[in-house]
């Protein structure tokens, strides 16, 4: 007779399970919990202390007896058992050494383990409509298994007093080899018990072939991106805009906001920079439809300036797709239509801590979080209109969220990002984004800047004034400060400074 191990944290639908493997012919053993709810029905049940024989309490789980380690990890048929459905405590409550350590031997015996009330109705019909459990489905859950106690002891480890950090991912999809054939096969992770709805496993992919290394690591910088100037808006203005932000590589050198038409945003995202912009990404706070689907696929006006119409988007990525939308972008194979509903409220994810690995190991620091809020700045004068604002939310985005050179300078005009550039230096950054605007064909007088960092000598400031930006948002900081604020009065600059703490470098 086939057994059943039920050692249950949580125990809601227990009866039920006990009467589906009862009816099935198996022989159900429990620990105490689990026996006095089963007691309450006509379901037979073997108690834990009755099937090891040990009824003496050792203070420790009864669970951890050498009966139960053969019964899992052996080919004893008179003991064995074949499946553990076993939910630990939460750390929380404490450490469940027993309940890990059911999971672990059942792992070991190539049992199953089942942790999950979801998992277990799996199982049940899996038992019903088989006669037994597909090698996939046991393959799947043991992999859950091991994640899981990998997960815990990690976490105990960042309890202890930093004593050590780590993440435990579950490959979640194949991706295409990309653009460096040499780096296969290639994979995307899910983080366990991840609540984040802008995670790169929740995109569901509408059209394409399946993305690549690149289209993941460009679309997770764009979103961070888009939620950054989200959030901005909402701070000053309680609402959003319609957003759109074109990029290449993770960067942008299109954004655009507008507070009624999309069609509008959807334009001067991608005329930021529509020499660069070729084969790159794309994404909005908005919906897809069959207009803008249209623009997105093929331009006049970038015909007529540079003998062809088609963007040649590599992976655009929205809340959601009409049908007519998706009809129009799949004409691409190669093209990745994505879609996530929390794309209409993106917002950042305040998690504790940033990984990054590094040779030898991996390097750790909080996240960058810092969402622009005019409430805690500096401006020199208060005469700033909601264009000025918005204008600055965008550059101050792209200038955080870049990563050109080391040191980033965002140009914006009419709630569009004209020119972004970086470089070893803020006077090359602040010299680059220059150029790129008149790559463009954009006319600079009267726009704004933003910069990741702050000046340190008025070099910088020299080139953006020159330019004709009317306005500027830097952080305070280094020790020539009083000559660069000195520079930007004499020049009629208005200027927003940011406290000194608040700097950009967050994509090292």
């Amino acid at each position: 007779m086939p057994r059943v191990l039920f050692s249950l944290y949580d125990t809601a639908e227990t009866k039920e399970f006990a009467l589906a493997f009862h009816n099935l012919g198996w022989e159900i053993i429990s620990t105490k919990e689990t026996a006095a709810l089963l007691s309450e029905t006509n379901i037979p049940t073997t108690r834990i202390e009755a099937y090891t024989g040990v009824h003496e309490s050792y203070g420790i789980p009864p669970t951890l007896h050498p009966k139960i380690e053969s019964a899992l990890t052996g080919d004893h048929i008179d003991w064995r058992i074949d499946i553990v459905y076993d939910i630990p405590y939460p750390l929380s409550k404490g450490n469940d050494i027993g309940g890990l350590t059911l999971l672990a031997l059942a792992v070991k015996g190539r049992r199953l383990p089942v942790m999950t009330r979801t998992d277990m109705k799996r199982v049940i019909s899996e038992l019903e409509q088989r006669g037994e459990i597909s090698g996939m489905l046991k393959s799947e859950l043991i992999t859950k298994a091991n994640v899981f106690i990998a997960s815990h002891y990690i976490e105990l480890l960042r309890l202890a007093e930093d004593a050590g950090d780590g993440t435990v991912g579950v490959k979640s999809m194949k991706l295409l080899n990309g653009e460096n054939p040499y780096q296969t096969p290639c994979h995307l992770f899910a983080v366990p018990d991840d609540e984040d709805p802008l995670s790169m496993h929740r995109f569901k992919l509408l059209s394409g072939e399946a993305p690549c290394f690149t289209n993941l690591a460009d679309l997770d910088c764009i979103v961070y991106t888009l939620c950054l100037a989200h959030e901005a808006f909402l701070k000053k203005f309680g609402r959003a805009p319609f957003l759109a932000v074109a990029a290449k590589h993770g960067n942008p050198c299109g954004f655009a906001a507008d507070w009624r038409d999309p069609r509008v945003v959807v334009e001067k995202a991608l005329f930021g920079n529509p020499g660069v912009i070729w084969g790159g990404e794309f994404i909005t706070n908005f919906a897809i439809n069959e207009d803008l689907a249209a623009l997105l696929y093929e331009s006049d006006a970038r015909k007529e300036r540079f003998g062809s119409g088609f963007w040649m988007l590599d992976l655009v990525a929205a809340p959601s797709f009409l049908e007519e939308a998706l009809a129009i972008l799949g004409k691409r194979r190669a093209r990745k239509v994505l879609e996530n509903k929390a794309l209409e409220d993106p917002r950042l994810f305040r998690k504790a801590w940033g990984i990054r690995p590094v040779r030898g190991g991996f390097i750790r620091q909080p996240p960058s979080s810092y969402v622009l809020d005019f409430n805690g700045t500096e401006l020199t004068r208060l005469d700033l209109t909601d264009e000025n604002y918005g204008s600055l939310i965008l550059a101050w985005a792209t200038s955080w969220s870049s990563s050109l050179g080391g040191n980033e300078v965002a140009l914006v005009k009419d709630l569009q990002l004209i020119g972004a550039g970086g470089g070893p230096a803020t006077v090359i950054a602040a010299s680059n984004g220059v150029i790129r605007a008149r790559e463009g064909n954009h006319c600079i007088e009267d726009a704004v800047f933003a910069a990741d960092a702050f000046f340190p000598y008025i070099d910088a400031p020299e080139i953006l004034a020159d330019s004709g930006c009317v306005l500027g948002l830097v952080p305070r900081g280094g020790r020539h400060e009083e000559e660069v604020r000195s520079f930007f009065q004499s020049k009629d600059i208005n200027m927003c400074f940011l406290p000194e703490q608040f700097r950009g470098f967050c994509r090292h």
